[in-house]
């Protein structure tokens, strides 16, 4: 079985056809539609067949299909007959749910993804739960996301950004009793030093995600 695999973000849509390492990258953004994103993947998979595809959404998605428009993209994405365009089966997951499901080794996992925004997904012994924690309050009015984001790394000093994802990974893992906490996205390599029970988590695993979202289909 060839699983295509495509991981949408706020900056880039990332898609993997045959392994980690084979990965193209499509611009994303406030214009980006459903229909453009999948005339892109059509023509990066061309030269290649694939039976599945497995979508992380960066939005809201139950019982796998989206159920609100994506902030950071354009409009269309709820309505939009996903397997009727890629013509086989599609399954849709949120984007940190993805990753977080490509990254866990049992337990007690939060997954926090530090890019455009703040996502969040906690897997409990196999359950794969999505948040939204950026909701939660951080600092002087402040949310979590507004303290976090790739806006507030962008106008603030590094090491006040720094220190408030500090606080907002300590925090989180007490409140959800987490094993370990894993940290992905794009800005993650911007923290000089994790916290006790910390490991860097890399947009790789949005790939083994993808993979494991059909583990159930022989």
């Amino acid at each position: 079985m060839n699983i295509l695999v495509v991981d949408i973000g706020g900056t880039n849509a990332k898609i993997w056809k045959t392994g980690e390492s084979d990965k193209e990258k499509i611009p994303s953004g406030k214009e980006l539609t459903p229909a453009e994103l999948i005339d892109a993947v059509i023509k990066f998979t061309a030269d290649w067949k694939f039976d599945r595809v497995s979508i992380g959404y960066p939005g809201e998605v139950r019982h796998g299909h989206p159920v609100a428009e994506p902030f950071n993209l354009g409009d269309g994405w709820v309505d939009f007959d996903y397997a009727a365009a890629f013509r086989c089966p599609v399954r849709i997951m949120n984007d940190a749910c993805l990753q977080a499901l490509g990254s866990y080794e049992g337990g007690r996992m939060l997954y926090l993804g530090l890019g455009t925004s703040i996502g969040s997904a906690f897997i409990v012994d196999g359950t794969n739960i999505p948040l939204a924690v950026g909701h939660l309050l951080l600092h002087n009015g402040k949310s979590i996301e507004e303290c976090v984001n790739r806006e507030a790394l962008e106008s603030n000093d590094i090491e006040k950004w720094q220190k408030h994802v500090t606080e907002t990974i300590t925090s989180l893992k007490s409140t959800f009793f987490a094993d370990y906490v894993v940290i992905g996205g794009g800005n993650n390599k911007k923290l000089e030093h994790l916290p006790e029970g910390c490991r860097r988590g890399g947009n790789h695993n949005a790939y083994f995600g993808g993979l494991r979202m059909w583990e159930d289909v022989k």
